[in-house]
């Protein structure tokens, strides 16, 4: 709407020159022509809640521009949206009735969080503290923080401990209270020291290994060849290899190239190892491999005669050796028959 207004008005309205609008304008400033070139454009063709609330406010809208539009443009805001249409309240009020939102020493939420529905009529007026922040107006410290010592005696600072840390009284590690889960405290360094996790049985599912992390674990897949193990890779399997694989000289887990195996394991085919397995690939289907390939390498080759012919030709050419020429063509030709 105030866009509407300074685009209307050439950029002179809305900066208190009513004495240039009046002289200028004349009776274009109050006109319906004008109240319609500034509500077409207010809202874009998808905001259909937007142009639902222009409709239900174009009474109040009009009556406001014919009436009152000379008042700084801001009132708009208070005149319609707060007081005529309901839809707003004022700054740190909210709900049905604009109740006012909860503060302390003059701020909001303690200046350290957001009044749930400020400005609307909706929201329950409580506080949503900022992550370092805690309690009903955001005055106290959030678990994993501690009070730092500001000049504002009004004004709680929060700032965060170690990562160790659930509660402490300053930054540094020996600063704990006490400790986050996966942490215990040591009362002999007052530090909290990590707990591994993977000391304790069963974290993990028998085709896992547990990993330990710092105030907690996780769970990795084994190796393919191992059916449970200790650590990554084949040489930390347990008891029993995985189907295809066996136990080597080093007591790692091997893959078994069943292709080796007297008879083979394909009765027709190529025999392929896989890990843990193999696959019986058709003759064919290698031919065809084999026939692409060759494929490729003719028509290299045919490409490099064909392009050593044609240079030739064009050099005996331009000397006016017309027999080298046609000696060129001939023996070019000759070559690309040989290569089919």
């Amino acid at each position: 709407m105030n866009k509407g207004f300074k685009k209307t008005s050439k950029g002179n309205f809305g900066g208190g020159n009513t004495d240039w609008e009046d002289r200028k304008l004349g009776s274009y400033v109050t006109s319906d022509i004008r109240f319609e070139e500034i509500i077409e454009n207010i809202c874009s063709s998808k905001e259909n809640d937007c142009h639902n609330l222009l409709e239900e406010q174009e009474e109040n809208l009009l009556d406001w521009f014919k009436k009152k539009q000379k008042a700084l443009v801001s009132e708009l805001f208070s005149d319609i949206c707060i007081a005529k249409a309901k839809f707003c309240c004022p700054r740190n009020t909210y709900g049905s009735e604009c109740s006012q939102c909860p503060q302390l020493n003059g701020h909001v939420c303690s200046g350290n969080g957001n009044c749930d529905g400020e400005g609307t009529r909706e929201g329950t007026g409580k506080c949503k503290c900022n992550r370092e922040y805690a309690g009903d107006l955001c005055s106290l410290c959030n678990s994993g923080f501690y009070p730092k010592t500001t000049n504002d005696a009004n004004k709680t600072e929060c700032a965060e401990c170690h990562f160790s840390c659930l509660a402490c009284s300053g930054p540094e590690q020996n600063s704990c209270l006490s400790c986050k889960s996966g942490w215990k405290f040591n009362s002999e360094t007052s530090l909290c020291d990590d707990i591994n996790e993977c000391l304790q049985e069963s974290k993990c599912s028998q085709d896992e290994y547990c990993e330990n992390t710092e105030g907690s674990f996780a769970c990795r897949k084994c190796d393919a060849a191992c059916q449970e193990c200790a650590g990554p890779g084949a040489d930390k399997c347990i008891g029993q290899c995985s189907k295809g694989f066996e136990k080597g000289s080093d007591s790692s887990c091997a893959d078994i190239d069943e292709c080796q195996q007297d008879p083979s394991p394909c009765s027709t085919g190529q025999c392929v190892n896989r890990p843990g397995s193999y696959e019986c690939q058709a003759l064919n289907d290698k031919n065809k491999n084999n026939k692409k390939e060759t494929n490729d390498h003719q028509l290299i080759k045919r490409s490099f005669v064909i392009g050593v012919m044609i240079l030739c030709m064009l050099s005996s050419y331009f000397a006016r050796q017309y027999f080298l020429t046609a000696l060129s063509f001939l023996f070019g030709s000759l070559i690309l028959f040989l290569l089919d």
